[in-house]
């Protein structure tokens, strides 16, 4: 079961957060034991997401990774 912090975390973060690489993003949710995806949007720039994150509100965002701290 998630956390309630993790929750709240993510709203604060507007459950989206930029990343210089794939890798930053993963490291980052995993340390913040935050649930969700890493995409690479259309412009090429790296998004971390939550799991409430809509399909298709980045148009053509590419899935990266799944993280799952559970």
């Amino acid at each position: 079961m998630h956390n309630k912090s993790n929750s709240e975390d993510w709203i604060v973060e507007r459950c989206s957060k930029p990343f210089e690489s794939k890798e930053d993003a993963v490291s980052y949710m995993k340390e913040k034991k935050f649930d969700g995806m890493v995409l690479e949007l259309e412009d090429g720039t790296i998004q971390g997401v939550c799991p409430t994150y809509p399909n298709g509100y980045y148009a053509n965002a590419k899935i990266l990774e799944e993280v799952n701290t559970t």
